[in-house]
């Protein structure tokens, strides 16, 4: 079987119109215009059991499998991008936690004079963040004359949409079918 398109797994998907664009174009390519085909779908109404109509049951079928080859592999496609974006999503820090300061040992380009081992230093690659409040305080406001009456303590926007966000990315990783998770590891 061969793919109606030029992708191979692990390719960015395409969308469903570049695909279907590719149908006739794959179909002239293969010796079988839409010409040919009326005429075959004619002959299959006619004589079913004929050499014309046989050859065009045979290449409609070679390309129904060959498109629904395509139509997997870029489903798979889809599943690991959706997988590497969600993954990607969940390693960043969480809003209301925040984060420590992140350091790391890097070389300087010299040398222990006694053992010949690289000396390093510690480097610091991202700062602390601190943690979000999780409560914040929104103006109230008259509805007539949008005048600010007073104030109020709601939950941190931004820590509802962090979590939900997460929450959504997570659920796509548990839901990644195995085999898309096994080709990313």
């Amino acid at each position: 079987m061969a793919v109606i398109i030029n992708i191979k797994q692990g390719d960015p998907p395409v969308s469903a119109a570049t695909i279907q664009r590719a149908k006739e174009p794959t179909m002239a390519a293969r010796g079988y215009p839409q010409e040919m085909r009326d005429d075959a779908m004619f002959a299959i109404m006619m004589d079913p059991a004929g050499a014309k109509a046989q050859a065009a049951i045979a290449a409609l079928q070679v390309f129904n499998a060959d498109l629904a080859e395509t139509l997997a592999l870029n489903s798979f496609n889809a599943q690991l991008a959706a997988y590497r974006t969600s993954a990607a999503r969940l390693t960043r820090h969480v809003l209301a936690d925040g984060r420590a300061e992140i350091w790391e040992d890097q070389p300087t380009g010299e040398f222990d004079p006694e053992t010949g081992e690289p000396i390093t230093e510690s480097i610091m690659v991202s700062a602390a963040i601190d943690p979000l409040e999780a409560m914040v305080e929104q103006e109230i406001r008259d509805p007539e004359t949008g005048e600010v009456t007073g104030t109020e303590m709601i939950p941190n926007p931004l820590i509802e949409a962090d979590t939900a966000e997460r929450a959504a990315a997570q659920a796509v990783v548990d839901g990644t079918p195995a085999e898309v998770v096994a080709y990313e590891a």
